[in-house]
This record gives structure tokens, sequence and C-alpha cells, in this order.
């Protein structure tokens, strides 16, 4: 990491950390499903996956993947280990027509407390060659994260990053996304 890198960090994390802090505040960080025992985990595909980051958000604290949802895409997604759940904005599932998963009810829980959000499936999605498939995402309201990037439209959380090992480099700024040795 670069002086000139370090130095944004250590000035952008303040900025960040309250555009996170929002997002959660606004019930989008921490979503889970509160009937799991209808939840199957996502499929890995084999081939490993390795993409670019970027750097975003004030001061450059923040990492942003693309990703292919459906086959739609690339879309930048916050790679948001703190999320239980990828989640993406309302506008999105609505324009790519996701289907409601009825059965299930999602509850968002935050800074700012806690919610009732809509639960969408997702075929696949796709980064670099990872695919998980079947998934349930959240849909919310993500404009907060513009404060992030104008670019950014969902976050990558746990239930898609749980199921790989996950290397960060960031000498080369990629991320890589292995299926874990059986």
């Amino acid at each position: 990491m670069s002086v000139t890198r370090a130095q944004r960090v250590r000035s952008g994390k303040r900025a960040v950390w309250l555009a996170v802090a929002a997002a959660t505040a606004a019930g989008s960080n921490a979503c889970a499903e509160t009937q799991p025992s209808s939840v199957r985990t996502a499929d890995v595909d084999t081939a490993s996956g390795e993409v670019s980051f970027r750097w975003a958000g004030p001061g450059g604290v923040a990492l942003t993947v693309p990703a292919h949802i459906n086959g739609h895409g690339p879309i930048d997604l916050l790679f948001d280990t703190g999320a239980t759940m990828t989640c993406v904005d309302t506008a999105l599932a609505r324009a790519w027509e996701l289907p409601e998963r009825r059965a299930m009810r999602g509850v968002a829980t935050g800074l700012g407390g806690s919610g009732a959000v809509r639960l969408v499936a997702v075929d696949s999605l796709r980064i670099g060659a990872a695919v998980a498939r079947d998934l349930t995402v959240c849909a919310t309201d993500l404009r907060v994260l513009r404060v992030v990037g104008p670019e950014v439209r969902g976050l990558l959380g746990l239930n898609v990053l749980r199921n790989y090992r996950v290397t960060l480099d960031f000498e080369r700024e990629v991320v890589r996304l292995e299926p874990p040795p059986e």
C-alpha cells in the first residue's frame, strides 16, 4: 500500500463508516430470513473467480466488485463481510424482474432499528468465473450507498462469500473466490 493510499484510507474511514452506518440504519446491512428451514444454501460452480476490485467511497476505503445477476450486468456490489445477506437495490430488483420469495419474510436489523424487507430469488450471481446459484437476496432501498459510489447497486454478503475461500490481494487489487477444498 502506498503512502498516498494509506493516507486516503485513514482520512476516509470515517466517511465510509458513516455511509455504511447509514445503510445499516436504513435496514440494508444485516438482513436475514425469518424462516431459515426453507432457505437453500447456494450451489457453487467449481470454477474459481478472480476479478479486479475497485476502491470506492470517500478516501477509497470501500471495495466494490463487478457482478452479473441472472446474466445482467456487470453491476458494482460493495464487498461487505458484515452483511449477512447479499442485497440489491429495489429499483434494480424491479427493473430486472427478480421474483419475490413470497413464502419467506426477511427482517433487516441495523443501527436505526429493524424492519421487514422483500426477499427475491436470484438464479445466478457471477463474479469472474465463480457462480453461485439459487440464491435468496434482500431487495431494499440502497440509495444511501450512492455516497460510496453512484454505480453501487448492492452488497455482496456472507450468504455468497461463505461458500468460497476468499482472497483479497491488495497489491494486485484483485479478489479471488475459490470453492473450498473438499
